[in-house]
């Protein structure tokens, strides 16, 4: 069992809730689509010579003209007050903003117990039957948009049909792949109005949602509906792949234009389908971090755009949490994927976005999301050498030490950070600017729990505070050379004030300790050797290794510090062969990293290797102190 991969990389983000965009008002949206469709007609060529004719009504749609015109502009609810909503329906709306209204309220007025095979394929008979028509209209009027617009409202209408089917994707799903629909749906996602091609990836978006796949309490089904529910998805999701549904929505998301509010919904949505395939099916992300793929490029370019108005920024935050989401992943390409930010200069791009919070808290709980997903981008990037040679490059040990001393909300990610930044060989640089950037101050004032900001938002150190600052203790102990001026400032710090840091490591000590045998002892033995590992894991046993790891550095490099080690633990009636026995646990559980040999070469030596060279020497040295054991008795 390896620590590292399940401490060394950020978790993916966690939301109560799926991302939901915050949709317009009615009015707004309806004024929207009138004024893009007057647009369209005003564009429109005008045949020259003769009379202008300015609407062609096929015989099988004509019910009959209205010549009279009882109300202004033909408008029968003219006199009506208002509807329950509030919504006035009179006083200006025509025939086709009703249309969009009617489409909006009455759209999925089915029923999901109603759903049966038979009316499945109606519905999605009734689907290729508006695609027809629409593409047929299109053909013979592509000059006037007025003569097809009826049947694009008809073909949205009977997408938004499609919704429902999601309420039933045991039953629902395997008859749309055998009718083709998904490759139909493929197709619609190049057509020509945005509305359409909205309104699929709404579709998209529902059908994919994780939480299709729960099972509803009060819903009588069968034990195994669960997986046949999985099944189902799991097909939908290959034949969405197959139909080459991903590439066509990356592919035109820049088509969208966000200063439109429908088309900025559009947008919206189109992340949304990305992150539901990448829960289901998460080898997606490797196409979408290759460079040949603007994916990649367009969020970090979206990410970055802060000039916009604020109605634009849940994009925005969107795009944070995807790129979050992607380069957490462990597929394959994500090294070439994450390195990629150095290549690009994105590096600089993220720690210019995370600058505007070294002296300002986000100001809402979406922007607070979006910082801790742009902090969380670089974490996981930071696991690469040429990622953390960027960020040395970039200065940005120098703004995280800034951080660090601002006391904001970003105080506690920028020890994240750091963290990050200087693990492994590739962040020995990244340890020597911190010490030379004075950084030793602030951390130790935030592992003593000193300095913190009043703001209830930004208020003391936690447990992962603790632990990364622990991490950045023990980094620094490993990647500082012996006798420099760096490491002789670390060790003083441990030493002034009285020991008082030694002191804090101790009640640290004691305080995990105690958690971690709670956790044990209510565990009655119900656990393998494994599960019980991990068990202990979630209750701190990280935080622990690496506290006694920082302990038996500190013996090996001072006397002073070692004897008043060795009586605090004497008080607490524990000796340093506690601290043997957890480095000793720790060593065992090093896993072993892959390390690409070079044919003809010697193999390196991995870093699991060194680090399991450094806990031996550690381990031997205190088990050679003269009577160790004896500690506990004083």
């Amino acid at each position: 069992m390896d620590i590292d991969d399940i401490f060394k990389r950020p978790p993916l983000p966690k939301g109560a809730t799926k991302r939901k965009f915050e949709m317009p008002t009615p009015e707004i949206e309806t004024s929207v689509k009138s004024a893009r469709l007057d647009a369209t007609v005003a564009s429109a060529p005008v045949k020259k010579g003769g009379p202008q004719i300015t609407e062609d009504v096929d015989e099988e749609d004509d019910d009959g003209p209205d010549d009279s015109e009882f109300a202004p502009g033909g408008d029968a609810d003219y006199f009506e007050e208002e509807d329950e909503d509030g919504r006035f329906f009179g006083g200006g709306l025509n025939s086709v903003q009703k249309q969009v209204l009617n489409i909006m309220e009455t759209g999925n007025d089915a029923e999901p117990s109603d759903l049966s095979p038979q009316s499945i394929k109606k519905q999605l008979l009734a689907l290729e039957k508006a695609i027809n028509k629409n593409r047929d209209q299109r053909t013979r009027y592509s000059s006037d948009p007025e003569k097809f617009v009826d049947s694009e409202f008809a073909l949205i209408e009977a997408l938004h049909a499609l919704l429902l089917l999601a309420s039933k994707p045991a039953l629902s799903f395997p008859i749309l792949l055998e009718l083709s629909t998904h490759n139909s749906l493929a197709d619609l996602l190049s057509h020509e109005n945005t509305d359409v091609v909205t309104a699929v990836i709404e579709v998209l978006e529902e059908w994919t949602d994780e939480e299709v796949l729960e099972v509803d309490e009060d819903e009588e089904t069968d034990g195994d509906d669960s997986e046949i529910r999985r099944e189902a998805m799991k097909g939908l999701v290959e034949g969405l792949v197959e139909a080459g549904v991903v590439e066509l929505i990356v592919s035109g998301i820049e088509r969208f234009n966000e200063e439109d509010e429908s088309e900025r919904g559009g947008l919206f949505h189109s992340l949304g389908v990305v992150e539901n395939l990448i829960s289901l099916l998460p080898s997606i992300a490797t196409s979408l971090l290759r460079p040949s793929s603007g994916f990649f490029r367009y969020l970090l370019k979206r990410v970055g755009a802060d000039k916009l108005p604020a109605d634009r920024d849940q994009n925005r935050f969107y795009a944070g949490e995807i790129l979050s989401i992607l380069l957490g992943l462990s597929v394959d390409g994500i090294k070439e994927g994450r390195e990629r930010l150095a290549k690009e200069n994105a590096v600089d791009e993220l720690l210019r976005i995370l600058s505007a919070y070294r002296r300002r808290d986000p100001s809402s709980a979406d922007e607070t999301e979006f910082m801790e997903n742009i902090f969380d981008s670089l974490c996981s990037a930071l696991t690469e050498q040429k990622v953390k040679e960027a960020f040395l490059d970039c200065e940005g040990t120098e703004l995280m030490c800034l951080m660090l001393k601002e006391k904001k909300m970003s105080r506690t990610r920028a020890i994240k950070t750091l963290d990050f930044a200087m693990q492994g060989k590739a962040g020995m640089p990244v340890c020597d600017k911190f010490v030379e950037m004075l950084g030793l101050k602030t951390l130790f004032s935030a592992f003593m729990g000193k300095g913190a900001s009043k703001s209830k938002k930004s208020a003391g150190t936690t447990r992962e505070d603790n632990e990364h600052i622990l991490s950045i203790i023990a980094s620094l102990f490993t990647s500082l050379e012996s006798d420099t001026p760096p490491r002789l400032r670390l060790l003083a710090k441990f030493v002034e004030n009285d020991y008082e840091k030694v002191d804090r490591l101790i009640e640290l000590r004691e305080e995990i300790e105690g958690r971690i045998s709670a956790a044990t002892m209510a565990t009655d033995g119900e656990m393998d050797e494994d599960e019980l590992y991990l068990e202990k894991l979630d209750y701190g046993l990280f935080s622990l290794q690496l506290l006694d790891y920082v302990i038996a550095w500190l013996c090996m490099e001072d006397d002073g510090i070692r004897d008043h080690i060795k009586m605090l633990l004497s008080r607490k009636d524990k000796s340093l062969d506690d601290v043997i026995r957890v480095l000793t646990e720790y060593r065992e559980n090093i896993g072993d990293s892959s390390v690409e040999e070079e044919e003809g070469a010697e193999a390196p030596i991995s870093e699991s290797e060194e680090q399991r060279a450094i806990l031996t020497a550690l381990i031997d040295y205190l088990v050679g102190l003269d009577g160790p054991a004896s500690n506990g008795s004083s």
